[in-house]
């Protein structure tokens, strides 16, 4: 019994230095965004045709987190309430299957014409996510609907493909 103390600190200093420490899974991730979407709602023009942006998220533990902005182009002689402009954020989670990564997204900010005194509104876009890792590089598509609160004419299906890095 009179090492039996001795034993207890032996153990503890043992489990101590052999012990790793926790960390978190944490990744991040820009792209570039090249888009096309459908007009659900009833706009004389699609102003959804082209679309470019950029994305940044922040994934920790499967968790995402990020923002994101986007610019629907015209490609004719359309009034300039047809190049919408989009700035916003995304929460999300994603499951990595091998080098795939799926998820869903949920996407909220603000939406403008190129002249804000013509249109803008809160948006909320609900979507799903899949993407292929392979190295630092990532490339994959973006699926989402958009809901405009301020015109439902706005409302939309966007189609996104999207290339990048992921560290």
């Amino acid at each position: 019994m009179r090492n039996f103390p001795l034993a207890v600190i032996a153990l503890v200093l043992l489990t101590a230095s052999s012990s790793k420490p926790a960390r978190a899974d944490f990744d991040v991730e820009g792209t570039f965004l090249l888009g096309t979407g459908v007009d659900t709602g009833g706009e004389p023009h699609n102003p959804y045709l082209l679309q470019v942006g950029g994305q940044v998220e922040l994934i920790i533990n499967g968790f995402v987190v990020g923002g994101r902005a986007t610019r629907a182009m015209s490609l004719s002689d359309l009034p300039a309430d047809a190049d919408i402009r989009s700035y916003g954020g995304d929460l999300g989670y994603e499951w990595e299957i091998a080098i795939l990564h799926i998820g869903p997204r949920l996407g909220l900010g603000y939406l403008s014409t190129l002249h804000k005194d013509d249109f803008n509104s809160f948006y909320v876009e609900p979507g799903v996510v899949a993407e292929v890792e392979i190295g630092w590089f990532v490339v994959g598509g973006d699926l989402r609907y958009r809901i405009v609160t301020e015109d439902m004419d706005r409302n939309g299906l966007l189609v996104y493909a999207k290339i990048g890095l992921r560290f």
